[in-house]
């Protein structure tokens, strides 16, 4: 399944170059020194009320800029105030000052920010400029945009600075060498840190050792871990959330991740009841488990019991309830959430909408997409995101700066969902488009679209492999692996499972080029990192399931049969433990891997074990498929010509022919009208008929099936060869034995002749996939002209 991406929008403008001021002294390109330029000529910019987001990893001199910057312009007389709880936003926008800088630290987790946004929008004299200094921009500032027009009409101008990883600077922000602390000193401090001691760090705020300080000591005693965190005051609640929130943001080591993740979830369940405070944290932070998600949940659902009207503020809780229920695995709740979204921003009046408000449905459009492609409703899916990708194609049109990001990844969503239609050629148009404006972004905030990049990179790589493409499809899915390599280095928490999940493409890549042991090494390198993730969080589980399934398969390839078993009946045994808790999600994948468990047994020539297991495969997805065929029947049509082939194995041809018909019975109603998408599973499930047929001797039968599926392969190859190819080899193989057994010789060796020839020219291309199945149609060739036509048992194997 491909990884899907949701839009978010990109930020504001950039701000213009100027040239360097002689007064300041001299920094290196991209450094906050360099970057104080840009913000004095911002300062100094025409409009009376302006902000600006400055953001970046710890470490990279966001509070050196602003410390610098405040400096300059108390100098010059204005009037500087910092900003860290909600007095002092409200003093802040009861401010009069004809020259006012304001500064908020850690803005996408301070709740005061709406109000204090709202509090100097409508400033008409004089100048008044808001700093935001975040370490990332993510869907908190959509959540603010989907406010009121007012905000969104000063974000829209706000420019973004963003400052790269790089070498430590001097200054407020450097890291100060602490001495080691002792257990009772590290519970003391960290005591001091959530709470809120001004103190704690003699600076007023945390730096990035301090807040390493905080995780372990929540680590190593679970105990105190829960004393610390229960029984808060309100503001407590809210000082120490934002604390765990930066320790997330700045990627924890695994060892202390879960004890972080338990102490949010307790801290933000004793939040404050004020929707500005829970709002800001229902969207906020972005980690794939299920503390965080369930959190998030929670806060949603408080903050909207507490709102009454205002329509697009409770539109973005429902879609950040959504969002986090999506990665929850709870996709029906999560799909209710995103259509109350959607019907309570389509129903606000406009005349005419604002961009806010435009950009608010195309992303409640393009999350619905998301979550009906994951219900098995691809149509309706394609639907909603190319609507989505149409309103951000205007959007991006009037202000590329801001919404190209948000382009780029809705591109990237209607190309999975064209490619999951069957429509792969504008499938890939459609992920290459995504692509190139994903790159077109990280020109400018390369931190920032990097892993949307990644991502897009390893599902374009598949695109390609769709269409046979498989050079193309090696070289942007081992981009994407160097990509996320990067991206580990500085945050391993975050983004290892997109490093496993590129590897993981990169196994299915190398195996498709015929190299199974590269393969093998990379899906190898995929689990161990998925075992990792799952030592933390259950909900990687599915993932070290498929991974293990993908293992087992190359390792069977490569003669390591046993191993592959292994990998197999794990696989298994880990699909039924997440049935038993959740079996809409996992029975599907549960029948997936009992039957490569069959194929499995069924190469060591365990006949027996391999038919239970694909029966077992076949009697759910036959339940499946019934109530739900539009998503299942595929699956079932495979499993059913599995079971075929298993029962064939036992000895049992004849009863093998039953499946194998209604393999074909469920392929033709795939193909109704409307269904041309599945015409390649209804060439495999003839050709899988012929070959039953063939067995228990109804040749005319399986030269009709061999032939359809020919013809069928024939039309594809046309325009799909380097798909389409190899498999219309094996059915002209297979249709060859079919009529040499029926006595038509002649016609026999004809076809055979046409399968040789394209055996062999693939065989040139890729030898090692390809040379020994051209040495069989060579060998069948010469059986036929032998005339050894009257045994088809005796006949080389197609």
């Amino acid at each position: 399944m491909d990884h899907r991406l949701l839009p978010h929008r990109e930020r504001g403008p950039r701000a213009p170059a100027e040239p360097p001021d002689p007064h300041l002294e001299p920094g290196r390109s991209g450094s906050p020194r360099s970057g104080l330029r840009v913000l004095l000529h911002w300062v100094r910019s025409r409009p009376a009320v302006a902000a600006h987001l400055v953001t970046g990893p710890p470490g990279t001199g966001k509070t050196h800029l602003a410390h610098d910057l405040t400096v300059r312009l108390a100098r010059r007389g204005w009037t500087v105030l910092h900003v860290h709880t909600g007095d002092d936003a409200r003093t802040a926008a009861e401010q009069t000052a004809r020259r006012l800088l304001l500064v908020v630290d850690d803005a996408d987790t301070f709740p005061g920010l709406g109000s204090l946004l709202l509090g100097i929008a409508g400033r008409e004299h004089g100048r008044t400029r808001l700093l935001l200094l975040a370490r990332q921009t993510t869907v908190w500032r959509d959540h603010l945009e989907h406010g009121t027009p007012a905000l969104d009409e000063l974000l829209c101008a706000a420019a973004v600075l963003e400052l790269p990883v790089g070498e430590p600077l001097d200054g407020p922000e450097q890291l100060t060498t602490r001495a080691p602390l002792t257990s009772d000193g590290g519970a003391v401090f960290t005591t001091a840190m959530l709470l809120g001691a001004d103190d704690a760090n003699g600076a007023g705020r945390s730096s990035s050792q301090d807040e390493g300080v905080v995780a372990l000591a929540l680590a190593d005693d679970p105990r105190f871990a829960t004393r610390v965190t229960t029984g808060l005051s309100p503001r407590q609640a809210v000082h120490a959330a934002r604390m765990l929130a930066r320790i997330m943001s700045a990627g924890p080591e695994h060892a202390t991740a879960d004890a972080v993740a338990g102490a949010y979830a307790r801290v933000t369940a004793q939040l404050p009841d004020d929707p500005d405070v829970l709002g800001t944290f229902a969207c906020h932070p972005q980690y794939l488990t299920g503390a965080f998600m369930q959190a998030r949940v929670s806060l949603a659902e408080r903050a909207l019991a507490l709102l009454d009207g205002d329509p697009c503020r409770r539109a973005a809780l429902h879609l950040a309830m959504a969002d986090a229920l999506k990665y929850d695995g709870r996709y029906a709740r999560a799909l209710e959430a995103a259509d109350t979204a959607l019907g309570l921003l389509t129903a606000v009046p406009d005349a005419p909408a604002p961009a806010c408000l435009e950009a608010a449905v195309a992303t409640a459009r393009a999350l619905r997409g998301t979550l009906l492609w994951f219900r098995g409703r691809v149509e309706e899916a394609l639907d909603d995101e190319t609507a989505a990708f149409r309103a951000f194609r205007d959007l991006a049109a009037a202000n590329p700066a801001r919404y190209r990001a948000a382009l780029a990844q809705s591109a990237m969503n209607v190309g999975s969902a064209l490619a999951e239609l069957g429509r792969a050629r504008e499938a890939l148009r459609m992920s290459a488009e995504g692509v190139e404006l994903a790159r077109a972004v990280g020109v400018d905030e390369p931190e920032q679209t990097r892993p949307v990049l990644a991502k897009g990179l390893w599902n374009l790589g598949k695109r390609h492999a769709e269409l046979g493409s498989v050079d193309e499809a090696y070289r942007y899915t081992i981009e994407a692996v160097e990509t996320c390599r990067e991206l580990v280095r500085r945050d391993p928490y975050r983004y290892g499972p997109d490093l496993s999940s590129s590897l993981s493409y990169l196994g299915a890549r190398l195996s498709e080029l015929g190299r199974p042991a590269e393969a093998a090494r990379a899906t190898a390198e995929a689990l161990e990192l998925r075992r990792h993730l799952a030592e933390q969080h259950e909900g990687y589980l599915p993932f070290v399931a498929q991974t293990l399934s993908n293992l087992g398969i190359l390792n069977a390839q490569l003669g390591r049969r046993r191993l592959g078993l292994e990998h197999e009946r794990e696989a298994v045994a880990l699909r039924r433990r997440l049935v038993a808790s959740n079996p809409d999600r996992h029975l599907p994948d549960l029948a997936a891997s009992l039957s490569n468990l069959g194929v499995t047994h069924s190469v060591l020539g365990n006949a027996t074990e391999a038919l239970a297991a694909e029966d077992e495969a076949t009697g759910i997805l036959r339940e499946l498929a019934s109530e739900h065929p539009e998503r299942h029947l595929p699956g079932l049509v495979k499993s059913l010509s599995n079971l075929a082939s298993r029962l064939a194995e036992n000895g049992r041809t004849p009863d093998a022919v039953d499946p194998a018909e209604e393999a074909v019975a469920a392929s033709r109603r795939l193909t109704e009208p409307g269904g041309a998408p599945y015409l390649p599973v209804l060439s495999t499930s003839l050709t899988n008929l012929a070959g039953t047929y063939a067995d228990v001797g109804r040749y005319d039968d399986a030269v009709a099936a061999a032939r359809e599926a020919t013809d069928v392969l024939d039309v594809l190859a046309r325009t799909q060869p380097e798909k389409y190819e190899p498999e219309l080899a094996l059915a002209l193989t297979n249709l060859a034995v079919a009529q040499a057994g029926a006595g038509d010789a002649e016609t026999a060796l004809a076809g055979a002749r046409r399968a040789a020839q394209i055996r062999s020219r693939l065989a040139d291309q890729n030898p090692s996939r390809f040379q020994e199945l051209a040495e069989r149609s060579r060998e069948l060739v010469h059986a036929l002209e032998e005339g050894r036509a009257a045994r088809p048992d005796g006949l080389p194997a197609p």
